[in-house]
């Protein structure tokens, strides 16, 4: 039976097809899982993405835990996809019962928690899923996801990016060799993907990704402005924030569901058992469309316009890979629950004014679509660069040079491009390799971080963005040379390609006769040369 798992900020949905049915279903998940309302339509099933790590070291998950009153507790962690996207979920650690807890293990048990739930609900599956990844993901994300659901899936794990899984999720509405836009909007990320189809490849469903694009914008994001507004509007302290902060930013998130469900306003009171103040606040679709088109920073995007500038990056890649233009598109299919938000549509059917725009099934296509996928429907393109760093002598600086550029079809099955590695002195053991994972996305800032002293201002010296990140970054100098190098050495050849997970892979040899080189994993583990189709991230 094939199944597929959708890990959302905030909330994740399992889909299963149903061989008596022939057909694709969300099943209603008792205990865990919720209906959520979705305009136009019946409720869709879903998860929530929270855990609570309780005084006796149990653990509730999904709706568990909004049934427990326990959303706002200190031992109750949410949004970690963006944790894990972000950092790896290294960051913030949260003292919870005497132990501290960082957002790296609260995402390792929330979807063990899950899929070992799933495994028990239904006793007839395989030891196989179908996992969903964004655009914009870093390989340590698509590599921490693998192992956090090869555990309760050890038969095997494929991956598919979550905007073209959403192209399968719409099924019903694809003509066959037409280009189609997907745009994924939900929790944490933004993501856009230009497809055309093959309806009658090989029997199945077939896509030739043309171009794709993301930015880490989202629901978390539009929550975290909207808490911003009402602090300035009712004169809200830091203080204010720690104490109330919260369940401040749990309220402000149910009224703009509220709004993008139809309704006009949505009020809530709160009250601050230190200062005896009571916060009353009424929002309104107005409100939330005002803060939405609001610049954060001196030469910033609003909402609107970081939504019109990932759509314009997609659709000029695809022009320069398959020469499409925008006109060209047949329809475009909205999905995630950000996609709700007033005004989006509307700026959507602008920017395509001669296209069919799809905006039912907001929250089920995605797993919908992963659980129809298998291995080839989609022609898959990297999104990102993978970089070594290099000197620049005009510019006397380091510059990241790329050794598989984004664009390229994965996987490679072999190297796509070679480099030498040179010792820099005589006798020298151990020779150094970073390697960069570089992307386009620009990251809006934030406000309030939710950390170890609960929910605060960003302070000076954290707004900091990463389009790149290493992959490797403390096991740089892996590559153990026996016999030692000699200085300039051209001794090592180093290949690098792409991996069916869209993970850089790296073929090396030692072109000493006789020799004992190795590779020295991060375990204390040894592999000796010649290494090939070695993922990077595991080094």
């Amino acid at each position: 039976m094939a199944l597929a798992f959708d890990f959302g900020t905030c909330n994740s949905v399992v889909a299963r097809w149903n061989e008596a049915l022939h057909a694709v279903e969300t099943p209603e998940l008792p205990n865990l899982g919720i209906r959520f309302p979705q305009p136009g339509s019946e409720p869709a099933r879903v998860i929530p993405s929270v855990i609570h790590f309780a005084e006796d070291n149990g653990l509730l998950a999904g709706s568990q835990v909004g049934a427990s009153g326990l959303v706002n507790h200190p031992g109750t962690f949410r949004w970690l996809k963006m944790d894990m996207l972000r950092t790896g979920g290294a960051n913030r650690g949260r003292r919870v019962n005497g132990r501290v807890i960082y957002p790296r293990h609260a995402a390792d048990e929330l979807v063990d928690r899950i899929l070992m739930f799933v495994r028990g609900y239904f006793g007839d599956i395989d030891e196989e899923i179908v996992l969903t990844v964004p655009v914009e993901a870093f390989d340590h994300y698509i590599d921490w996801l693998r192992e956090a659901a090869i555990k309760r899936f050890p038969g095997g794990i494929t991956f598919i990016d979550e905007a073209t899984a959403c192209m399968l999720g719409y099924s019903d509405e694809v003509l066959d060799g037409e280009a189609y836009c997907i745009v994924d909007f939900g929790g944490g990320t933004l993501d856009v993907s230009i497809v055309r189809t093959d309806l009658l490849h090989a029997g199945h469903t077939k896509c030739r990704l043309l171009g794709r694009a993301g930015e880490e914008i989202g629901g978390i994001m539009v929550d975290n402005w909207l808490l911003e507004h009402i602090q300035e509007r009712e004169g809200l302290t830091d203080d204010d924030i720690a104490s109330i902060g919260p369940s401040l930013l749990e309220a402000v998130e149910q009224a703009k569901i509220v709004i993008s469900s139809g309704g006009e306003e949505s009020s809530f009171t709160r009250y601050n058992d230190v200062t005896g103040r009571l916060i009353e606040v009424t929002l309104t679709a107005g409100t939330l469309k005002e803060v939405l088109e609001k610049k954060r920073e001196p030469g910033r995007n609003n909402l609107y316009q970081y939504i019109i500038r990932t759509l314009d990056r997609a659709i000029d890649q695809a022009r320069d890979r398959a020469g499409m233009r925008k006109e060209e598109l047949k329809g475009v299919f909205l999905v995630g629950g950000s996609s709700l938000l007033p005004g989006i549509e509307e700026k959507i059917r602008e920017f395509f004014p001669r296209c069919d725009v799809h905006a039912g099934n907001p929250f089920e296509a995605i797993a919908r679509g992963a659980c129809r996928f298998s291995g080839g429907m989609f022609d898959q393109t990297l999104t990102h660069d993978y970089c070594l760093r290099s000197w620049n002598r005009e510019l006397r600086d380091f510059e990241l040079v790329p050794v598989v550029a984004r664009g390229t079809p994965y996987p490679t099955g072999k190297p796509v491009c070679s480099k030498y590695i040179k010792a820099a002195s005589d006798n020298q053991e151990a020779l150094g390799l970073v390697i960069y994972e570089r992307s386009s996305m620009i990251r809006p800032l934030i406000s309030y971080v939710n950390g170890a002293d609960g929910l605060r201002p960003v302070r000076e010296g954290e707004r900091e963005e990463s389009r790149h990140k290493p992959l490797n970054p403390e096991d740089s100098e892996f590559i153990h040379a026996v016999p030692p190098c000699r200085s300039g050495d051209r001794r090592f050849i180093a290949g690098f390609g792409v991996d069916g997970n869209r993970r850089l892979t790296l073929w090396l040899r030692d072109t000493e006769e006789n020799n004992r080189s190795y590779i020295l994993l991060r375990d204390g583990s040894r592999l000796p040369l010649p290494v090939m189709d070695l993922p990077v991230v595991k080094l």
